[in-house]
């Protein structure tokens, strides 16, 4: 399914623009009358030497969108103060080569957008303006839209750089024509050395006691995968229910069975037979686990990968090296 076209019209575009700058001011009216916020995220990232990265936005709960406008800044991230570190390379001035695509995707494929990329002294911008007539757009939790860029080869293995969302100029407009009050968050772009292994992480989440805990496995770059194994293992004790797992089509095209024949351990198989997956990067396998009723407040109990039993294969069926990161569940 195409998720995305360019916009064919700028003049609608530009009234559709000015409806936005219009509601934007009603965003502060309605954090103050109660209306719930909306997070949107900026996904961490990692990305080698002049290779390809993308920057996912997502949110966490469904509602429909029918248009918006989102500006991403990239920029220089403020070396940590030690007087026992060494001095950090110079930062690229412009750390970011080119934009070369922007997604946002609706469940009835009829989002169209339009982006511009630009520079200033403190980082590069890219404004994603985007209308869906079907109000299609965060219809399913999840990600919300790709950026996809190449990182300028100045930019040297172990800096890093904000991503950041400008919400002075960032808008939603729901379904019902209703400006959305938002709560942007930021990610971090790591640059890693070429060779090193990707990392996977086992991602934890923190909930009250009665509530389901989001896990799954999540990654952050893009490489595509013809398939793998993830055995993710928790505490059985705090498990209230047995877990869905849930594979997103829009991380790339995939197959999975699930073995849940040992507590507190999920052995998941999955497939890509057309080489999509993890193409998009993010959760490509999302865990909803039933949390006990009585889990006692501040227990924090991890929630892990077994390398023994997690692997994810190449295009042509090799292992690809993985360093595995751990997660927590937090009772709240």
């Amino acid at each position: 399914m195409k998720y995305a076209a360019r916009f064919r019209s700028v003049t609608a575009f530009t009234l559709s623009t000015f409806l936005l700058l219009l509601l934007a001011g009603d965003r502060e009216a309605g954090a103050r009358h109660g209306e719930d916020t909306m997070t949107l995220r900026v996904n961490p990232a990692i990305a080698v030497q002049g290779g390809i990265f993308t920057v996912v936005l997502r949110t966490y709960a469904p509602r429909p969108i029918r248009q918006g406008q989102v500006m991403v800044k990239v920029g220089r991230r403020p070396p940590a103060k030690s007087a026992f570190s060494a001095a950090p390379a110079a930062a690229a001035e412009r750390p970011l080569a080119t934009l070369l695509s922007a997604v946002v995707y609706s469940v009835r494929g009829d989002s169209v957008t339009q982006t511009s990329f630009s520079f200033n002294p403190l980082g590069q911008s890219t404004m994603v303006r985007f209308q869906s007539p079907s109000a299609g757009v965060n219809a399913a939790d999840g990600p919300m839209a790709v950026l996809r860029y190449r990182l300028d080869a100045s930019v040297a293995p172990g800096q890093q750089l904000d991503l950041q969302i400008d919400p002075a100029v960032s808008s939603l407009i729901d379904g019902g024509g209703r400006a959305v009050v938002l709560d942007p968050r930021g990610g971090v772009l790591t640059v890693r050395a070429p060779g090193s292994p990707f990392t996977v992480e086992a991602e934890g989440d923190e909930v009250e006691a009665g509530e389901t805990a989001e896990l799954g496995v999540q990654t952050f770059e893009p490489f595509p995968v013809s398939g793998g194994r993830f055995t993710l293992r928790y505490n059985p004790n705090l498990a209230g229910g047995p877990a869905v797992v849930r594979m997103d089509p829009r991380y790339g095209k995939s197959t999975f069975t699930v073995d849940r024949s040992k507590p507190g351990r999920l052995v998941i198989n999955f497939q890509s037979p057309n080489k999509t997956l993890n193409t998009v990067p993010g959760t490509i396998v999302a865990v909803a686990l039933p949390i006990k009723a009585g889990a006692a407040v501040g227990t924090r109990s991890p929630v892990t990968l077994d390398p023994a039993g997690s692997w994810l294969l190449s295009v042509k069926g090799r292992k690809l090296p993985l360093k595995m990161e751990a997660g927590a569940i937090v009772i709240e």
